[in-house]
């Protein structure tokens, strides 16, 4: 088949598009592409970073306006009880203790509730026998106990544990 002089003339018109000249650019601009994207995703990450740390807030001045507020003690008036004896023997007991609250807003419920923790503390304190009170163990049930007493007692107020100053059995 022989071409016609009108199809030789417009095959030499039209330019053949050269296979390394497209890729090229192509090649080019996806490089790019992922070089910007890798910059942008590095940097996202360093100022994650930093913010998580804390250095990014403190480098902008911001500071932590929240102070954790450490624990406060509120002083029970002392209480003298007398214990349970059967046997018509008279057996007291003394009792010097502080509330550990966990925040002074549940040291000011504590602090009005007041009454109504020493009310606990005797009527529990009547209670008991001079023989549950012996030992470490008679202790640490007491604080038990009362720890769970006076959290119903101040009941928003958060209570965290119960120190005792002074405890006499006589």
């Amino acid at each position: 088949m022989a071409k016609t002089p009108t199809a030789a003339k417009n095959a030499a018109d039209t330019p053949l598009p050269e296979a390394g000249a497209e890729e090229a650019p192509a090649k080019s601009s996806r490089r790019k592409l992922f070089v910007i994207g890798g910059a942008v995703a590095a940097i996202m990450l360093l100022v994650v970073g930093l913010w998580i740390t804390g250095i990014l807030p403190h480098l902008l001045g911001q500071r932590n306006h929240h102070k954790l507020a450490g624990p406060v003690y509120v002083k029970v008036p002392e209480i003298v009880a007398n214990l349970n004896v059967p046997s018509g023997q008279d057996s007291y007991v003394k009792l010097e203790a502080t509330i550990e609250l966990a925040d002074p807003k549940s040291a000011k419920i504590a602090m009005t509730d007041m009454p109504r923790v020493v009310d606990v503390f005797e009527t529990y304190l009547r209670a008991m026998r001079p023989d549950e009170l012996r030992g470490a163990s008679g202790t640490y049930r007491l604080r038990e106990a009362l720890i769970n007493r006076v959290k119903i007692a101040t009941a928003p107020a958060i209570v965290k544990d119960i120190l005792f100053q002074e405890l006499i059995v006589q």
